[in-house]
């Protein structure tokens, strides 16, 4: 149960250290080749790609973000894992009197692997689902 959380756990200082802006602390919990893909912002590939993501995601989001996971499903093989769960992101700007909103939606796959002890995120695919002020349109139009 304990590489469980401790997968968790990884996944969960990935989602702190981004809302956070910290690309030191974000980097840290992935291994040195990683990939992190998802559709709209393409392909970020090891320590320095993931410097540059961590740079643009608080580019886009000029205010404040917040991560929240949830459903979190866990298979541990030895030293390698796999993580899918999944994702709300929540945005405001209070300076421009944004009020808190959900701002993204989607799920993680992530694949991971114990080094020196440690788990390290060696890929993060992000699928996100469209979210804006239309949805009971789309639900009402599909």
């Amino acid at each position: 149960m304990s590489d469980k959380f401790d997968v968790v756990e990884t996944h969960s200082r990935y989602c702190d250290a981004l809302d956070r802006g910290d690309a030191d602390d974000l980097v840290a919990v992935f291994t040195e080749d990683a990939v992190w893909y998802c559709e709209p912002m393409g392909t970020f590939e090891g320590h320095q790609g993931l410097r540059t993501f961590c740079k643009a995601v608080h580019e886009m989001t000029p205010g404040s973000m917040r991560h929240t996971t949830s459903n979190h499903v866990v298979d541990v093989t030895g030293d390698t894992a796999r993580l899918r769960c999944y994702l709300t992101g929540i945005v405001w700007d209070a300076a421009r009197g944004v009020a808190p909103q959900v701002g993204g939606a989607g799920r993680y796959d992530a694949q991971l692997v114990r080094q020196d002890g440690a788990w390290k995120i060696r890929r993060l695919d992000v699928e996100l689902y469209e979210v804006g002020d239309n949805l009971d349109e789309r639900l009402t139009t599909s």
